[in-house]
């Protein structure tokens, strides 16, 4: 599976996630999307995973509902890496180690901020 497959999959996951957040908060899809003055069929097509969710969609209904945003993502990529396992180190999109080559702050779990007072 190369890079971008990996990618959509993880977009239909963080959707999912989403949904089962609102749920869980005693929210509707519906409720959330008119609160973040978004059409609740464009926002139930982000949360069933048929069009990606932009992250500014994310970061509205996760403020709406009370759940921060690095939660829903955090999950998410835990389902794809326990579904589909983690990121190969090569593929037809790019060279080996490629992962590698990000700045620290862009490395999964660190902020600009912590990684300026780390060093």
């Amino acid at each position: 599976m190369n890079a971008r497959q990996r990618a959509a999959i993880f977009s239909q996951y963080v959707g999912l996630e989403l949904k089962g957040k609102i749920t869980a908060q005693g929210f509707t899809a519906k409720a959330v999307a008119e609160a973040a003055s978004r059409s609740p069929a464009a926002f139930n097509r982000w949360l069933n995973g048929r069009v990606e969710l932009p992250l500014t969609v994310l970061c509205e209904a996760c403020e709406i509902i009370g759940v921060e945003p690095g939660f829903i993502v955090d999950v998410a990529y835990g389902r794809l890496v326990s579904e589909y396992g983690g990121p190969e180190t090569a593929d037809e999109n790019g060279p080996p180690g490629e992962i590698d080559t990000l700045p620290i702050a862009a490395k999964r779990g660190r902020r600009r901020s912590e990684v300026d007072h780390a060093e």
